[in-house]
């Protein structure tokens, strides 16, 4: 990895988020060394900062919490951000600060699931992040899209019938890229890596996904997107590496569509 110590020298900043507390199956608490397994054998073109917030072990809040500053810390460099989780729950206190920086920012939620169920507790897990953006107003529903879903849940569906919110299913990625214009909007995009087909990224908690890989790199490379992430990469779950393998391609791919 092309490594800098200084946030001047770097053409983007890497937010290494270890966590796996947003998931509520223990069975699927495998995350949390999906970013050190992503960034280990990772040699970009660009000089990078390598950044890593540690997580609270007993304490989901508190880890959203330093997420939250550390990203605020970030934006003051004016750099892009590419976060690693991770669950998706770690998306929640990045997307805040970023929005919070910037009102116009779009987002573009790449999952084979819409993480808009309602929350169990007063915790913000891995499948409520999208519903809580818009609840605490955040977000309002025409600002976000959902592509490559194939799960909706039926708590998920009666909140879509109440909000216009765009979902593009597997077969509706094309219309997507028809429909989708490439111009200066900020966009933030979020790749939950499920969102991929199982043989590409079996090494995850809900392999559900339908996109293939080339897939995804088109669409990254349309999006172009501002900020990003991806998370849910689970190695402990993949012995093939395929799932690391390809996070590490995207990881690429991301890198080269925001700076």
């Amino acid at each position: 990895m092309t490594k800098v110590n200084s946030p001047q020298d770097a053409e983007a900043i890497i937010q290494k988020l270890p966590c796996d507390m947003g998931i509520h199956r223990t069975s699927r608490k495998c995350t949390l060394k999906g970013p050190e397994a992503v960034t280990e054998d990772f040699s970009p073109s660009k000089p990078v900062l390598v950044d890593e917030v540690y997580p609270d072990e007993f304490s989901l809040e508190e880890t959203q919490r330093r997420i939250l500053e550390n990203t605020r810390d970030l934006i003051k460099y004016q750099k892009p951000v590419i976060s690693i989780g991770g669950d998706h729950s770690v998306s929640f206190p990045v997307i805040k600060a970023l929005k919070d920086n910037r009102p116009d920012l779009e987002l573009v939620w790449l999952d084979a699931h819409l993480d808009l169920k309602k929350k169990l507790d007063n915790h913000v897990s891995h499948d409520v992040v999208v519903r809580e953006l818009i609840e605490q107003n955040l977000f309002t529903p025409d600002e976000i899209t959902f592509v490559g879903t194939t799960r909706i849940d039926q708590d998920e569906d009666e909140f879509l019938h109440h909000h216009d919110i765009n979902v593009y299913r597997p077969d509706d990625v094309e219309d997507f890229r028809r429909e989708f214009g490439k111009d200066e909007q900020p966009r933030y995009l979020s790749i939950d890596i499920d969102v991929l087909e199982q043989d590409a990224a079996p090494g995850t908690g809900y392999p559900d996904g339908e996109l293939s890989l080339e897939q995804v790199k088109a669409l990254i490379q349309q999006i172009s997107p501002e900020h990003c992430d991806i998370v849910e990469v689970a190695p402990e779950l993949d012995g093939s590496g395929r799932t690391t393998s390809n996070a590490e391609v995207l990881l690429t791919q991301l890198l080269e569509a925001s700076t």
